[in-house]
């Protein structure tokens, strides 16, 4: 302790003696410039008004705290990367599948699913294509097993993408398969979010890796460089992609805190789902464009030469000609920071705004923004049943206390929410009206909507759409509803609580 404190005497000794080098007419002007230089620099990154300002205010009083703070956990795009992004995608998209699919009568006959649909695929997305059957996942031990089984059918190519893949009992089982699949000559690869999946280093995939697999890891940061930005710009995608055609996408992790047979009824009450047909082609397509960003070498990214991205030699069976399909149509939509426009925060605001006569939410992390304010509101003055499902005890202190408050803003306009009491409710899921069902990796908060790469599946159909209505009708017996008076208990929790709320664009 004596040495801590003298250490910090000498640095206090060291800032008076710099204090003193310059007069007080310099610092002033130093301070003058260093406003319109943060000023100027905040005006050019053409954010929101009130973020604008905000920023600004917060340079202006707290100088060296708040550039700080910016560049820490700032709302900065993906400049330095970006070219390497770019690069990546205009490569893979001259492997995409064909898109020039006629819109079904069953959406040209409802306007509005057509226009839906319109949203999805104005800014570069697919189109919806008829799969051949698509199957909901209301639990971790089901869609776990569902997949190893998939796996072990593999032909060609078993393709993953996951933000959290734990080396526990239930990432052994599916690594276990990965290997035996890999082994018998399938291309195996498997790309995991560097922060998320840091728990499974390269001595968990070594048995992979030893049988022909590979493994790349998004976004890694260089702890030896300062890059504080990297703590954003995540996968949270969940991407499983075999043989082209079978996909499985959605709100499950690999862990064993999705698993009963592992955790017991402590388990992560998640949604996922299956896809087998042709619009596994926009997740496979997704896929390629995360896998060639990732494979890029970090000293190269400022360059802007495509022959810096290996394409894989398999590349020519990654998006086989898909069989016909009579079943559900669906629409992949993905987005990200790289993107000057967020896809699916647009892709939500349309639907809620287009329903008819119900949205139904499911989210456990609810931090949206204005406009998604907006839309969720207005619709319940229209006359829309409006209900949204929230756990009552999230995984994150600062998120479920931020969302409270979020919760009882709409709670107070006429949306109906409810908290999930039994444990944590992790899935990402939205209907409206009775053709309409959403499920996919994103939530209700500004870092799905901008900070993350996110997709999700819009199935335009009856019956799907009914099988998660009745999901959500039985999550619902066990929910409880948000009434305003007992959230505002005293004072300190008040405080704290609106506290929160002032971090909703980094959460």
């Amino acid at each position: 302790m004596i040495a801590i404190s003298g250490y910090f005497n000498h640095l206090q000794a060291l800032w008076q003696a710099f204090w003193h080098l310059l007069p007080g007419e310099a610092w002033f002007a130093i301070y003058v410039l260093w406003i319109i230089s943060a000023i100027v620099f905040i005006l050019l990154q053409r954010r929101p008004p009130t973020t604008t300002l905000a920023w600004t205010f917060a340079f202006i009083s707290l100088p060296f705290i708040g550039a700080l703070v910016y560049v820490l956990f700032g709302p900065r795009r993906l400049h330095r990367r970006r070219m390497r992004r770019t690069l990546a995608k205009d490569l893979a998209a001259r492997f995409a599948p064909n898109d020039n699919i006629d819109v079904p009568e069953k959406l040209a006959d409802r306007y509005w699913l057509t226009t839906l649909a319109r949203v999805g695929s104005s800014a570069g997305d697919g189109n919806p294509r008829p799969a051949r059957s698509v199957r909901l996942f209301a639990d971790g031990d089901s869609c776990y097993q569902a997949i190893i089984d998939a796996i072990g059918r593999s032909r060609s190519q078993v393709h993953l993408e996951y933000y959290i893949f734990d080396p526990d009992e239930v990432g052994k089982r599916i690594r276990d398969a990965l290997v035996l699949r890999a082994a018998a000559g399938v291309h195996v690869r498997v790309l995991i979010d560097a922060l998320g999946s840091k728990a499974a280093n390269p001595h968990f995939w070594q048995p992979l890796v030893a049988a022909g697999g590979e493994v790349r890891r998004f976004n890694p940061p260089r702890w030896l460089k300062f890059q504080p930005g990297k703590i954003n710009f995540r996968t949270h995608r969940k991407i499983v992609v075999i043989d082209g055609l079978h996909a499985f996408t959605g709100g499950i992790n690999v862990s064993a805190g999705n698993s009963v047979m592992s955790s017991g009824g402590s388990a992560w009450r998640d949604t996922h789902l299956e896809i087998i047909g042709a619009p596994a082609l926009d997740l496979q397509l997704v896929f390629l464009e995360d896998w060639l960003y990732a494979g890029v070498d970090d000293k190269s990214r400022s360059r802007k030469d495509q022959t810096l991205i290996e394409t894989p030699d398999d590349i020519g069976n990654w998006f086989p000609e898909p069989p016909a399909g009579d079943g559900p149509w669906v629409q992949i939509v993905d987005s990200g920071p790289d993107e000057p426009i967020p896809d699916i925060h647009r892709f939500f605001f349309t639907a809620i705004a287009s329903a008819r006569r119900r949205v139904w939410i499911t989210t456990p992390y609810f931090v949206p923004d204005e406009p998604i304010i907006t839309a969720l509101v207005t619709a319940a003055a229209r006359g829309i049943d409006v209900k949204i499902i929230l756990p009552r005890i999230g995984d994150s202190w600062l998120v479920t206390t931020a969302a409270s408050t979020f919760a009882d803003e709409v709670a107070a306009e006429g949306v109906a929410v409810f908290e999930y009491l039994p444990r944590m409710i992790h899935a990402k899921t939205m209907l409206v009206d009775d053709e309409l069902a959403i499920v996919g990796t994103a939530n209700m908060d500004n870092r799905s909507f901008r900070l993350n790469f996110e997709v999700i599946a819009a199935i335009y159909d009856r019956n799907i759409t009914a099988q998660l209505a009745a999901l959500f009708e039985e999550d619902m017996r066990h929910t409880s509803p948000v009434v305003r008076e007992s959230r505002s208990r005293g004072f300190i929790p008040r405080v704290l609580a609106s506290g929160t709320r002032l971090f909703a664009p980094l959460l």
